[in-house]
């Protein structure tokens, strides 16, 4: 049986919805509630930085100025999603203009994730996905010394979450061309 676009929103909904029951709600823990036989307890693997958005806000307010560029917003056409459609298509489609879409992507503090031990990872994400982990103590070191590099990052994964994958095409090609486009 295939599914629909609309079935995908529904369930996407859905699952919104209980994340942020989850999230309100106290924890197991807390509670004398037990979950479910063979529902294991949603585990966030990394934690919210209340200082996280002012912190960043240099940097998305630069990233912001570079995508309000009509050179820079043509990086939406230079690239496609798994299933082959341009990035600007995608952005399209949720109805954001580029500068603006910066303020739909969740930033997210990602000094306990995986990725974030490299210290050559500044930011990551999961091609599709809203939200984006800040490697902050590297990110930061950066953002200090040259903000206009720290906002091609966030163009960067701006890409990855209108659906742009990684391997192919190479970090470093999509990074030259978030330089090449938007500038340094």
């Amino acid at each position: 049986m295939e599914s629909s676009p609309r079935t995908h929103v529904a369930i996407l909904r859905c699952v919104l919805a209980l994340a942020a029951t989850a999230v309100a709600a106290p924890s197991l823990a807390e509670s004398s509630l037990s979950p479910p036989a063979g529902v294991a307890p949603l585990v966030i693997p990394f934690s919210i930085d209340r200082r996280l958005p002012h912190d960043l806000r240099p940097t998305l307010e630069e990233a912001a100025r570079k995508l309000g560029d009509s050179r820079c917003q043509e990086i939406l056409t230079d690239f496609v999603d798994a299933s082959g459609r341009r990035l600007d298509v995608n952005l399209a489609a949720i109805g954001q203009t580029v500068p603006s879409y910066l303020g739909f992507v969740l930033f997210y503090d990602g000094r306990g994730t995986r990725p974030c031990a490299d210290r050559n990872v500044l930011a990551w994400t999961t091609p599709g996905s809203r939200a984006v982990s800040i490697c902050w103590d590297q990110f930061a070191a950066s953002q200090r010394t040259n903000v206009g590099f720290a906002a091609d990052i966030i163009i960067h994964e701006a890409l990855h979450t209108l659906g742009l994958g990684e391997n192919p095409p190479d970090a470093r090609l999509i990074a030259a061309q978030v330089v090449a486009r938007c500038g340094r």
